[in-house]
């Protein structure tokens, strides 16, 4: 799977560009929080930390997934709700077609 469409970069059009994870991660952090009579209250908060390369092209990836143009990295709540697609990869890949960066890209 990959994401592709017109990108900007560094003020250049990219109009072939290809964007894949490169990894994605679960995490859990423990949370505490006080109330105000200064009861503590404990509780799990998920994050799905994640890096994706963006590529020219298809090609340009297939020829050498080495050479991108640029990598990003992010968090974000993953999903484990009834009826959630809980592939992590997959929720990665729709979390990035949220950001503005990635949002007039489709899914490869």
């Amino acid at each position: 799977m990959a994401l592709t469409g017109e990108l900007t970069w560094k003020g250049l059009t990219v109009s072939n560009a290809h964007l894949r994870v490169m990894n994605c991660y679960h995490r859990v952090v423990d949370v505490s929080t006080e109330d105000e009579d200064g009861n503590v209250t404990w509780s799990k908060v998920l994050y799905a930390d994640y890096s994706a390369r963006v590529y020219a092209t298809a090609e340009a990836y297939a020829a050498n997934p080495d050479n991108g143009l640029y990598t990003i990295s992010g968090t974000f709540t993953p999903s484990v709700e009834n009826g959630a697609n809980l592939n992590i990869v997959k929720q990665t890949y729709e979390h990035l077609k949220t950001l503005a960066d990635y949002d007039d890209l489709t899914d490869a």
